[in-house]
């Protein structure tokens, strides 16, 4: 066999398809728990796969991870191997004996998901009453010395409210914000009055590097919103060099489906199951993620077969790409296209890459 270039960095993990919410905007359209989900000797098995591959961080989310009957060992265990955890939670069951549990576990850091004020997080989320719950949630992770993120899935129904929530985040003094934007697969597909336009993510992207200025809250912009604009080293840590899918990142379903991230959905891209194949014979084989490792220039389509950027960036978020054209070789919502075609990218820019 080849040398592996690659080993999954990064891992997210849906230890449960059951969820207490019922989001409208949800890609996984989570709810009862998939068919034939792992069990717990089965999940322990795949903590020390994960170790031994070079996993360094695993995100452990839903559904909602609360409801896993052993998102506690799995816990446990993959700090034991000295795997970094995070965990992101809807709220609905963030209360003090899970805390507790949490704290007990050792566990530093939990992000809960917030995503508008008020009625409007409530709607997005189908949970009446559950923005005031998740904010004394926050508080009491807070108090507990817990560092908090929050996630904000950003639609056309909760877009103006931003700048508001940003001020509430700010006063509850959390550590960072994940921002990305919602796409057109799941039950985010039955609501597309909540679909956002190119000038959407733009303006998202123009108010983050404003944010930036002057916060202590770490602001982090999805991939899925848009790369190399005239302003981009004000919104991001580190400049974007493609979608990690496959490359440095792996999604793991409930029932041990393997994608190269969660968010590309659709049976097509899923490269198989840990029953079968296991983990570590599914990754270093050189022909499974191929999609993602050799996605080449002459692979481009659209305006991202001609862009500057395009032996950088690879068309952006996979995800996003696959939900907007079927597959992974365009981004139409790219925010440099976007510049670009406004006349917005500077010319002195344009002058600097005539010059390379």
């Amino acid at each position: 066999m080849s040398e592996v270039k690659y080993y999954p960095r990064f891992a997210v993990w849906e230890l449960t398809n059951r969820c207490n919410a019922r989001c409208v905007h949800c890609g996984s359209e989570s709810g009862d728990c998939r068919e034939n989900e792992l069990t717990e000797s089965e999940a322990l098995q795949l903590c020390e796969e994960l170790a031994e591959l070079g996993c360094k961080h695993i995100g452990i989310i839903g559904g909602e991870f609360f409801l896993s009957p052993y998102w506690e060992a799995v816990t446990k265990r993959l700090i034991e191997l000295g795997v970094g955890v995070a965990h992101l939670t809807n709220g609905v069951l963030l209360n003090d004996k899970n805390i507790a549990k949490l704290l007990n576990l050792r566990v530093g850091a939990i992000s809960v998901s917030i995503d508008g004020i008020g009625e409007t997080h409530d709607y997005l989320r189908g949970v009446p009453g559950l923005y005031g719950k998740v904010i004394e949630s926050v508080r009491k992770s807070k108090a507990a010395g817990f560092r908090v993120g929050v996630n904000t899935a950003i639609s056309k129904r909760n877009i103006h409210e931003m700048q508001e929530l940003f001020e509430v985040l700010t006063e509850l003094d959390i550590n960072s914000w994940q921002l990305q934007g919602v796409e057109d697969f799941g039950r985010a597909n039955e609501n597309p009055e909540l679909a956002l336009t190119a000038e959407d993510f733009y303006g998202i992207a123009k108010q983050v590097a404003e944010w930036r200025k002057d916060t202590k809250i770490r602001i982090v912009l999805g991939d899925n919103i848009g790369h190399f604009t005239h302003f981009d080293p004000m919104v991001r840590d580190n400049p974007f060099t493609g979608c990690i899918a496959g490359r440095w990142n792996v999604g793991i379903e409930a029932n041990g489906n393997i994608r190269g991230c969660l968010s590309i959905r659709g049976d097509e891209n899923i490269v198989g199951n840990i029953r079968e194949r296991s983990l570590t014979d599914l990754w270093n084989d050189p022909k499974t993620f191929i999609a993602y490792r050799e996605k080449t220039m002459d692979l481009m389509e659209g305006y991202c077969a001609e862009c500057q950027f395009a032996r950088i960036c690879r068309a952006g978020c996979s995800s996003l790409a696959y939900s907007l054209t079927g597959h992974i070789y365009e981004n139409p919502l790219c925010l440099h296209k976007y510049e670009i075609e406004n006349g917005l990218w500077p010319d002195e820019l344009s002058k600097k890459e005539e010059a390379i």
